[in-house]
């Protein structure tokens, strides 16, 4: 039986397939982890989380705004779990040395980092809407101190996250859109102006709260101040003039104390508070705080209205005493004072067009014409 002869292959030979196959697999592994199309879908995909995650916080901190605090928190832990699934598509992505999927994901760090401190955010609130409560509560009562420490708790959980929300407001400012999928770009924009109303949402709470704590003792002061007011109405009411001009004269000195710094400071922080941010009770102590905390401009028109008022007492008393003349002069210069325009707060308006209708009624009192009504 012949032997059959073994076949004897050069090394040579030999390496070539073997060059193949390293070839074959530096290619596969190029595409898998130097920009190919797997990394390139990990960081369109992890965009729609984050930009998915942005939208999620956003309809939390509404929900929260409109007292539903069940809803706030489980659309809080949706956009925290969607923000989670946009880090890890992200930490595969970043295993590239592409242009364009390096861009891509630059971006996408700052609307994830926008996400977070959204979230973060909306936990804070949660965290602190009970004392938020309680604050509004006790301002509603006239609790003033009661308010202003409740006040103190939230601002200590809320403030220190503001310059975080500065920090990723700036760092959005430099997503270039050239490194954004076409089908992402309006998305973004939305999900970017979403971030700035939650910012400015946010720190509306954070200004109600501060008016409350530094504006405790004007709103002690203006207690009073409203006190005195009805007191004087029912003066005037009562033809008591000599009890009228002391509440008047005590009225202007409570006014004039209120131009102190340290009770404007407090107004300065009224003056921006945007009621319609917010919704419900928290809106409506905003409301009621930039009208009480007057600014300097707003307890000049308080001043120039106790003069008109004053002037119409006159007018009265001088009526009464049979010296229409005397009477119609004292009403012409308290139209005067008033002007035409609208001036101050809206309390403020409403006490300047009820003393003009105080005037026109006078006014026919005066010409002997009978009272309309």
């Amino acid at each position: 039986m012949k032997k059959i002869p073994r076949l004897r292959i050069s090394p040579k030979i030999l390496i070539i397939p073997v060059i193949g196959v390293l070839i074959v697999a530096a290619v596969f592994f190029s595409i898998q982890s130097g920009g190919g199309e797997n990394t390139l879908s990990d960081a369109i995909e992890g965009g729609e989380f984050a930009l998915a995650s942005v939208g999620r916080n956003y309809e939390s901190l509404i929900h929260f705004v409109q007292n539903n605090e069940t809803q706030a928190r489980q659309l809080l832990d949706a956009a925290r779990v969607a923000l989670e699934n946009a880090r890890a598509k992200f930490s595969s992505a970043r295993r590239t040395d592409d242009e364009y999927v390096l861009g891509m994901l630059d971006n996408y760090q700052r609307v994830s980092q926008a996400s977070d401190v959204m979230a973060r955010g909306n936990d804070n609130l949660l965290v602190i809407n009970e004392n938020l409560t309680s604050a509004i509560s006790f301002y509603s009562q006239g609790d003033y101190a009661q308010a202003s420490e409740q006040a103190s708790y939230c601002l200590q959980v809320l403030t220190p996250l503001l310059e975080d929300f500065e920090v990723s407001s700036v760092a959005l400012n430099g997503t270039n859109v050239i490194y954004v999928p076409s089908g992402q770009r309006d998305r973004l924009t939305l999900g970017v102006g979403q971030y700035r109303n939650e910012m400015e949402i946010y720190n509306q709470y954070v200004l109600l709260l501060r008016s409350l704590m530094q504006g405790r003792d004007y709103l002690a002061m203006n207690a009073q101040l409203e006190e005195q007011m009805r007191q004087l109405q029912s003066a005037l009411a009562n033809g008591d003039y000599e009890t009228a001009q002391r509440l008047r004269e005590e009225i202007s000195q409570i006014l004039q104390s209120l131009r102190d710094p340290r009770y404007q400071s407090a107004a300065d922080l009224a003056s921006q508070l945007n009621p319609n941010l917010l919704r419900g009770t928290a809106s409506d102590v905003a409301r009621e705080l930039r009208n009480r905390l007057r600014d300097l401009e707003g307890i000049a028109a308080f001043e120039d209205y106790l003069q008109g008022l004053e002037r119409y007492s006159e007018a009265l008393r001088l009526l009464e005493q049979g010296d229409r003349e005397g009477a119609e002069q004292a009403m012409n210069e308290g139209l005067g004072i008033l002007g035409q325009g609208q001036r101050g707060d809206q309390e403020l308006q409403g006490l300047y067009t009820g003393l003009r209708e105080a005037f026109n009624t006078l006014e026919m009192r005066i010409k002997g014409q009978p009272e309309q009504g």
